[in-house]
C-alpha cells in the first residue's frame, strides 16, 4: 500500500505509516534526518532554517504534491495545509477530513458562532474589521485576544488589555475574544470516538508542546458533549477540540479538524500504532504520561544534534536555524529531564 503524507511538518504519521510497511511519500516544509519516507518532496533549505512566517508556503507544497496525489492509495493531511482562508482545496480523497471540510472548519469565527448557535460554551467572541469596532470590544470585553480568522498552532495570536493599547499593529479583520485565564488544553478524538484529555504548553501564546494523557477534573458529560461538537461538525478521522477553563467549565476555543500534534504522545502512550486506528476508524487507549516539548532557538546560531531516543525532527548538521525557530522536538516521560535536555541543546551540549 501506499501513502501520502502532505503538511508543515509529516515526520510522525511518515514514519508510523512504515511501522506498518507502507511506502510513503512526503511533502512537507521540514526535512528532519528521521524523517523515514521513501520518496519525499520539501521546501525548506537544508542548511539555512529562516523564519517560518518569510519562507513557508501552502502553494509549493500543493504544486509539489501534485506529483505523488495520483499513485498513492492513502492521503494524511497534517497542520499546515487547508487552514487559511486563502487555501485552494483541491478534490483529493483524504484520510479524515476532506481539504474544503478542513478549510470551513479552519475559519475560527464560523465555527465559534456555529458551537455558539448549536448550544456549547463559547468565549465571547466578535469579528472584527477596523479600529472603531476593537475599541469598542476592548471597551465591553477589558481584556481580549486577537486571533487571525484563520491559521493554527497561536501563530499571530496577541493577547492586549485596556491598558496597553499603544503602537498596536492589528492587520483587519481579527478575531477578538474575551481572554480566559486558564491553562491551555485539548481533547483528542478518532471519529467519534474520545482518546484523553491533553494539557497543552503554551509560551507567548504559540504551541510549544504538550503533555498526553492529562488528567482532569471534569464533569462526566464533559465527553459526551465534545463528542456531540464531532458529530455536529460531521468530522472524521484525527480530531482535537482546544478548550480553556472558566469557574471550571470548558470553553471550546477552536476544533482542529486534521492530524493533531498530539499523534506521537498518543502513540507512544496507547502503544499502538496511530495511523492504522486512524484507518481503522479504531480508539486506542492511552495510559503513561508523555511530555512533548519543542525546542525553539534562542538565537541565531548552527546545531549539530545526534540522533537520540528521545529526539525528533532533528535538523541536518551544522544547520544555521534563526532565533525563535524550531529546533528539534524532545519526547520524555518527566518534564525535569525534558527541560534538562533542552538546556543541553541550547547551551550546545
Amino acid at each position: 500500500m501506499k501513502a501520502l503524507v502532505v503538511g508543515a511538518c509529516t515526520r510522525p504519521v511518515v514514519n508510523s505509516l512504515k511501522k506498518l510497511n507502507f511506502e510513503v511519500y512526503s511533502v512537507s516544509h521540514y526535512n528532519p534526518v528521521d524523517l523515514n519516507a521513501d520518496h519525499k518532496k520539501y521546501t525548506i533549505n537544508d542548511k539555512f532554517h529562516g523564519h517560518l512566517a518569510d519562507k513557508y508556503s501552502e502553494k509549493e507544497l500543493l504544486n509539489l504534491s501534485k506529483e505523488y496525489v495520483d499513485l498513492v492509495d492513502y492521503i494524511f493531511v497534517c497542520s499546515g495545509i487547508f487552514e487559511s482562508k486563502t487555501s485552494k482545496t483541491p478534490n483529493w480523497d483524504v484520510v479524515g477530513n476532506s481539504p474544503k471540510r478542513i478549510k470551513n472548519i479552519s475559519d475560527k469565527y464560523k465555527t465559534v458562532k456555529k458551537l455558539e448557535n448549536l448550544g456549547f460554551n463559547v468565549p465571547v467572541t466578535y469579528l472584527v474589521n477596523n479600529k472603531y469596532q476593537f475599541e469598542k470590544c476592548l471597551s465591553e470585553l477589558k481584556s481580549v485576544v486577537v486571533k487571525p480568522i484563520s491559521g493554527s498552532g497561536g501563530i499571530g495570536v496577541t493577547n492586549i488589555d485596556f491598558q496597553n493599547t499603544d503602537n498596536l499593529d492589528i492587520n483587519y479583520p481579527v478575531l477578538v475574544q474575551e481572554c480566559i485565564k486558564s491553562e491551555s488544553y485539548s481533547a483528542s478524538f478518532i471519529g467519534s470516538n474520545f482518546l484523553c484529555f491533553n494539557k497543552q504548553l503554551i509560551n507567548n501564546n504559540i504551541y510549544v508542546g504538550n503533555i498526553s494523557p492529562y488528567v482532569l477534573n471534569l464533569k462526566n458529560e464533559t465527553i459526551q458533549e465534545f463528542e456531540e461538537v464531532i458529530a455536529s461538525l460531521d468530522l472524521l478521522g484525527m480530531n482535537g477540540i482546544d478548550f480553556m477553563l472558566k469557574d471550571g467549565i470548558p470553553y471550546i476555543i477552536e476544533v482542529n479538524p486534521r492530524i493533531l500534534g498530539t499523534y506521537e504522545t498518543i502513540e507512544l502512550s496507547s502503544r499502538y500504532n496511530l495511523s492504522k486506528a486512524i484507518l481503522e476508524n479504531k480508539p486506542v487507549k492511552p495510559k503513561d504520561c508523555f511530555f512533548k516539548k519543542i525546542v525553539f532557538s534562542d538565537k541565531g546560531s548552527s546545531y549539530s544534534i545526534d540522533k537520540n531516543p528521545f529526539l525528533r525532527d532533528i535538523p541536518q548538521k551544522g544547520t544555521y536555524i534563526e532565533e525563535g525557530e524550531p529546533v528539534v522536538t524532545i519526547i520524555g516521560r518527566n518534564m525535569a529531564d525534558v527541560r534538562e535536555m533542552e538546556c543541553g541543546i541550547l547551551r550546545g551540549v
